[in-house]
C-alpha cells in the first residue's frame, strides 16, 4: 500500500529537480560551462612564427616563421596588426598581413609602442614619420594610417615611443625626455610638467588612475604618479635587471617581467615581491596580457598569460601561480 505513496514522492522530487536545474540548462546544456564570448590569444616567437588559441590549450599556426619577431600584437576591430620595423595589418585573421608604410620609433622596444583606444575609436603608435611629432594613428582599424598632427601651440615633441591610458580616459604618451596628455579624441596633445621628472630610459603603464613609468634598464625600476603625472615616487623590490614588459591586468593588480628573473608583482604594501611559482628558473618575460570567458550563466573567468623565452605561460589568479600551456620562445602576446 505504500507502493504508490512511494512512486508519487518519487515523481515529485523528480519534477522539482528538474525545475530547480533548468535555470542553468537550455536543452540539456548545463549553461555553466558554456561560453558565449570565448576570447582570441595571439603570441609570436622569436622566429616571427604567429600562433592563435581561444582556449589556452590548443594552439594553432596561422603565420610562417620570417625571420623577424614582432615588437608588438595588437588586435582594432576584426583586424590584427602587428608592429616590426613598420606596421603590417591582417583583415583575414593573420593569413596574410599587408605592409603598411608607417615605421615605429626603433626606440619602441615594447608593447605600448602601439595602443588601441576604444574611446576613441583610434590606434595609435609611436613612429618616426618625417615632419611628425612622434605620433600616427589609425581611425579605420589600422588599414590607413595618418600623421598626427593635433599638438598645442609651442609644443616641440618627439621621439615618443610609448603610450599608456588611465581608467578615468586619460590618455598619455612620453618620448625619453617629456610627457604628453590627450583628454579625448578631438582634443590637442598637452605637454606635462613634472616636479620631478622619472628617471630612465623606459615605458609607460598604468594601473587603475595610477601613470606607472618603467625604466627599461632596471636601473631605476618602477616610478608612479597619482596625479596625471606631475609628481613620481619610486617603488621597491625588483631586481637591478632589465625590466622588459609591464601590465594592469583587470586593473586588480600590477605585474613587471624581467630580463632571466621572471616576474614580479606589486603588493598591498606598495612594494614588488617575485610571483613566479611555477616558472623555470632565469626566464626572461617579454609580454603580458589578460583574457576573459564569459559563460551563457554570465560569470567570468579571468587569466593572465605571459610571452617567455620558456614558453607561453598562463595565470588564473593574477599572476601568482602559472603552469606552462605551449613550449618555445616568444616575444609578443595579445
Amino acid at each position: 500500500m505504500r507502493i504508490p505513496n512511494l512512486i508519487y514522492k518519487l515523481a515529485f522530487v523528480g519534477i522539482a529537480a528538474a525545475a530547480f536545474t533548468s535555470c542553468k540548462k537550455e536543452n540539456g546544456i548545463d549553461n555553466d560551462t558554456v561560453i558565449k564570448k570565448p576570447y582570441g590569444l595571439y603570441v609570436a616567437d622569436s622566429e616571427g612564427s604567429l600562433l592563435n588559441t581561444n582556449d589556452g590549450n590548443l594552439f594553432r599556426a596561422i603565420f610562417p616563421p620570417d625571420g623577424y619577431p614582432p615588437r608588438a600584437i595588437a588586435v582594432s576591430g576584426n583586424n590584427l596588426i602587428w608592429v616590426k620595423s613598420n606596421v603590417h595589418v591582417s583583415t583575414d585573421n593573420g593569413k596574410n598581413f599587408n605592409p603598411e608604410y608607417f615605421f615605429a620609433n626603433p626606440l619602441g622596444l615594447w608593447q605600448p609602442v602601439i595602443y588601441n583606444v576604444p574611446s576613441h575609436g583610434r590606434i595609435y603608435l609611436a613612429s618616426i614619420e618625417p615632419g611628425s611629432l612622434g605620433v600616427s594613428f589609425s581611425d579605420d582599424n589600422g588599414e590607413t594610417w595618418f600623421i598626427d598632427y593635433g599638438w598645442d601651440d609651442g609644443v616641440a615633441a618627439g621621439g615618443i615611443s610609448s603610450f599608456a591610458q588611465l581608467k578615468n580616459g586619460q590618455l598619455f604618451a612620453r618620448s625619453a625626455d617629456s610627457l604628453y596628455q590627450r583628454d579625448g579624441k578631438d582634443d590637442k596633445w598637452t605637454h606635462v610638467k613634472p616636479v620631478n621628472q622619472p628617471a630612465g630610459m623606459g615605458f609607460l603603464s598604468h594601473y587603475n588612475n595610477s601613470l606607472m613609468f618603467v625604466d627599461y634598464t632596471g636601473a631605476n625600476g618602477v616610478q608612479g604618479s597619482g596625479d596625471g603625472g606631475v609628481n613620481w615616487t619610486s617603488y621597491s623590490g625588483l631586481p637591478q635587471r632589465p625590466l622588459l614588459s609591464a601590465a594592469s591586468p583587470f586593473d586588480q593588480t600590477f605585474l613587471v617581467g624581467t630580463d632571466s628573473m621572471g616576474i614580479y608583482r606589486l603588493d598591498q604594501n606598495g612594494q614588488f615581491v617575485p610571483t613566479n611559482n611555477g616558472l623555470e628558473m632565469n626566464t626572461s618575460v617579454y609580454a603580458i596580457t589578460a583574457k576573459d570567458d564569459i559563460y551563457k550563466n554570465n560569470t567570468t573567468k579571468r587569466y593572465v598569460y605571459i610571452a617567455t623565452d620558456k614558453g607561453v605561460y598562463r595565470s588564473e589568479d593574477l599572476g601568482q601561480n602559472w603552469y606552462r600551456v605551449k613550449e618555445g620562445d616568444y616575444r609578443a602576446i595579445y
